[in-house]
């Protein structure tokens, strides 16, 4: 991807994430996850478009697309964000291990 379009990327991205922050000022506090989950699916694509995605982050930004598609029912997002949280958290442990 070329320095242009992906600072244009970028500025969208982060844009979308300060309007966000002022928005969830005056919407329910559940709202805050999808903003989370859309940010972070957002990032992962700008990154799979510059062609920098690993396996891992592949696998995340499947479960994470899959998660801005579901419903809102909140035990269901619970266990799906906790399942993600520990696979991060064991991705994390591996990436650490190797320095």
């Amino acid at each position: 991807m070329e320095m242009d379009k992906l600072n244009d990327e970028f500025f969208n991205l982060v844009a979308y994430m300060v309007t966000s922050a002022r928005g969830l000022i005056d919407e329910p506090s559940d709202y805050g996850i999808f903003r989370l989950l859309d940010s972070s699916g957002r990032l992962l694509a700008i990154m799979e478009a510059g062609g920098t995605l690993d396996p891992f982050l592949t696998h995340l930004k499947e479960e994470i697309d899959q998660e801005r598609e579901g419903s809102m029912d909140e035990d269901r997002q619970r266990e799906h964000l906790d399942q993600l949280v520990v696979e991060i958290a064991h991705e994390l442990q591996n990436r650490l291990s190797k320095f």
